[in-house]
């Protein structure tokens, strides 16, 4: 009697150990289970919050992501290239240099390829990934659409600055040559006998208005070489008072009407005078040409704290604050909005801007006491 309660009670146990040994090892399977869900669901978020795809380079940042998630050797993107393949982002060691190297591959856009080296992976593992392989399309698909929106947006730009060019140029060359060519066929005709003085007039005429194509064309090749990043400058030490004589006398007989006020001897500054020279000249000449009549523009020069300020003063219409970025882009002018309206394709401040900038100064622009516009010049002093 006794054995066969022991009988039975061992059965019992068995049966217990049995049923707590599936309940463990479900448990187990579940924690298994929810740790690989947890897992899935913090990379999912990642993708979808944007922990990698807003990154500058998406690509990488997947890359790196698949091979951390699934503890592989290598992973990376294969694009072909003359006739073999190149890694356009790789992350880990070694890489799979050819599709047919590696024990996983996928097809991505664009005939690009991805490629996996490690332990093989599990079905849920292979479901997951086919998460990232979708992700690493939307990637190159968003590297695409970008790569468009830049070249649409260079090419309405270079559109833009085209229609701006022809709109302006047309009427800017065509101007001065209508007045060349009339002088020159006034002089050349054989009906009239012109005086000394007439002749004399025509060849001043010739003489004004090549000198307005000369200073047109030198801003145009200026503004070219500023977009083009192929300016070069010379810093050295560079006297001031100096350079803002040259830059008076480079405007002609204009120049008489520029007024210089320099109370004392300037330190030098650190520039390239040659670039100097020019930026001053054009907002000498831009200053000029909104300037009422006998009213005379004034160029002042002193020392602010730690740099040599250069004051172009006009008594013009001025220059709205809301508008004073806009006249030192290409092409801009305000004389629509003015009776006395200049002529200029409105590229002097813009190239004035430009050079400034080049040689590490300033150029801002303050409104004058009593009206009108004060363009001023920030510079280094420098040995």
């Amino acid at each position: 009697m006794t054995r066969g309660a022991d009988i039975i009670d061992l059965v019992a146990f068995v049966a217990v150990a049995a049923v707590v040994s599936v309940l463990v090892d479900r448990l187990a399977r579940r924690t298994l289970q929810a740790a690989r869900s947890q897992a899935e669901a913090e990379a999912l978020a990642r993708l979808a919050g944007g922990a990698v795809l807003t990154g500058v380079e998406p690509l990488p940042e997947l890359v790196a992501e698949i091979r951390r998630m699934f503890a592989l050797d290598a992973v990376a993107v294969l694009a072909p290239a003359g006739g073999g393949w190149t890694p356009l982002a790789a992350a880990g060691a070694p890489v799979p240099t050819r599709p047919d190297d590696a024990p996983l591959a996928a097809e991505l856009s664009d005939g690009a390829v991805l490629v996996v080296s490690g332990d093989a992976l599990e079905a849920d593992d292979r479901r997951l990934l086919n998460v990232f392989i979708a992700q690493l399309r939307l990637a190159q698909e968003r590297a695409r659409l970008q790569a468009e929106a830049g070249t649409a947006a260079d090419l309405a730009e270079a559109n833009e600055l085209r229609a701006a060019l022809l709109a302006a140029v047309s009427h800017d060359l065509r101007t001065p040559l209508h007045a060349i060519k009339t002088a020159a066929t006034s002089l050349l005709s054989k009906d009239v006998t012109w005086r000394a003085d007439e002749a004399r007039g025509f060849a001043k005429t010739i003489d004004a208005e090549a000198d307005r194509l000369t200073h047109l064309v030198t801003n145009l090749l200026d503004l070219s070489r500023l977009q083009a990043g192929a300016l070069g400058v010379s810093m050295r030490p560079v006297q001031v008072e100096d350079v803002i004589y040259r830059a008076v006398d480079s405007l002609g007989a204009t120049g008489a009407a520029i007024a210089i006020d320099i109370d004392r001897e300037l330190p030098a500054v650190r520039a390239d005078g040659g670039l100097l020279e020019r930026a001053l000249a054009n907002v000498m000449d831009n200053a000029l040409n909104w300037s009422p009549p006998n009213r005379a523009v004034r160029v002042e020069a002193d020392v602010v704290e730690d740099a040599v300020v250069i004051r172009v003063i006009d008594q013009g219409p001025g220059i709205p604050v809301e508008r004073r970025s806009d006249v030192f882009q290409a092409f801009q002018r305000l004389g629509d909005r003015v009776g006395n309206s200049p002529t200029g394709v409105g590229l002097g401040l813009a190239v004035a801007r430009g050079f400034v900038d080049a040689i590490g100064g300033e150029l801002a622009i303050e409104d004058t006491p009593g009206g009108g516009t004060t363009v001023v010049f920030s510079l280094r002093q420098g040995p």
